[in-house]
């Protein structure tokens, strides 16, 4: 059943789309605490602790301007190097002093860059309570399910003032599943091939069990979920050999692992997924869970899985998806970047797939 902070900040996101433009000179909504945040004017002054909330919030307000402060890690994780830094390299110049290691604050740096609102995770009051001691406005986000992704996208669009640029987004990752879950409706449920996502390959195997994307949306089975929640679990070779997937798909953030990796170690060679050349890397568009054309995933899979037919046109969705959310033309090399059609090149049809 959803909890009341849930069903409170529903009714008040419907209810801030139903209010006419004249009336968001002063915005209230309800953060993912259920605490109801005014702002007078949109914020002109914003700090993200949040390590991905710089990438959203660009997407949604179009400037990095109002972009105060963020995580160092942010700047490492997707601003340092890679399409973010190519696409976005204003973001590389915005002030890291909000918090220096995970997601603990740095109240005294956060203070000097008198923000207007702090973007900070929900699930531990300590992140929150000291930032709120001194006066601040926090916005809290909680982690980690798709219907909170979707959230990061709204809450972002309501404290912006850009709530029409955020129903975009969404409208786009509506259309694009929609289209998706028809075909994957007429699918075999009997027959849905196993996927088995590996980030670590070594004595022992790393393997995300219980992660937060929804792999029934590409008409794929998990056989390492054991609904414990956890998200990763570590197993060994007979393990994999028991689960033997139809595909093993590579998580973008491993960047030292790729599909030769398996194919190379003869321990691995007696995997279906290996035989059959089924070992993919994801692309880039899934290196954080959080970024707004997060849903490409969905197909992409799809289309790994059953064909090309699930991700019709998909260099030209990806090149639409980027203009739509960063106002960024891709060229025809970050194509094939974000794709990762280099590593994927010895993977069974990945050309045939998606050039």
């Amino acid at each position: 059943m959803p909890s009341r902070s849930k069903i409170l900040s529903t009714l008040a996101l419907s209810m801030a789309l139903l209010m006419p433009a004249s009336l968001h000179a002063e915005n209230s909504f309800i953060d993912r605490r259920g605490k109801t945040i005014t702002f007078a004017k949109p914020p002109e002054r914003v700090v993200t602790i949040v390590r991905s909330a710089p990438i959203i919030y660009r997407a949604v307000d179009e400037k990095a301007d109002n972009i105060a402060s963020m995580n160092k890690d942010s700047l490492t994780r997707y601003f340092s190097k890679g399409i973010y830094s190519e696409l976005l390299p204003e973001m590389a110049k915005i002030d890291i002093s909000a918090a220096q290691e995970g997601f603990v604050p740095n109240v005294e740096a956060i203070l000097a860059q008198k923000p207007d609102a702090v973007i900070q995770w929900n699930h531990d009051e300590k992140l929150i309570e000291p930032l709120e001691r001194v006066g601040l406005t926090v916005v809290g986000w909680q982690c980690c399910t798709e219907q909170d992704r979707l959230d990061y996208i709204r809450l972002t669009g309501y404290m912006s003032g850009r709530n029409d640029r955020a129903q975009a987004m969404l409208q786009a990752q509506s259309d694009t599943l929609k289209a998706l879950g028809d075909k994957v409706a007429k699918l075999d449920k009997s027959a849905l091939p196993s996927v088995l996502h590996i980030d670590k390959v070594a004595d022992q195997i790393q393997v995300i069990a219980n992660g937060s994307q929804d792999l029934s949306l590409s008409g794929v089975t998990n056989p390492a979920a054991d609904g414990t929640g956890e998200w990763w679990r570590t197993v060994d070779f007979e393990q994999l050999l028991v689960w033997n997937p139809d595909i093993i798909v590579i998580p973008a953030y491993a960047a030292d692992l790729n599909p030769k990796d398996f194919f190379d170690n003869p321990i691995l060679a007696g995997l279906k997924a290996v035989k059959e050349k089924r070992v993919y890397k994801q692309p880039v568009f899934a290196r954080t869970p959080d970024a707004p054309e997060i849903f490409l995933t969905s197909e992409w899979l799809a289309a790994v899985a059953h064909g090309t037919e699930y991700a019709p046109d998909f260099k030209k969705q990806i090149l639409d998806t980027y203009a739509l959310i960063y106002g960024a033309k891709l060229t025809e090399a970050q194509l094939k970047s974000v794709l990762e059609s280099e590593n994927n090149a010895p993977a069974n049809k990945y050309v045939e797939i998606f050039g």
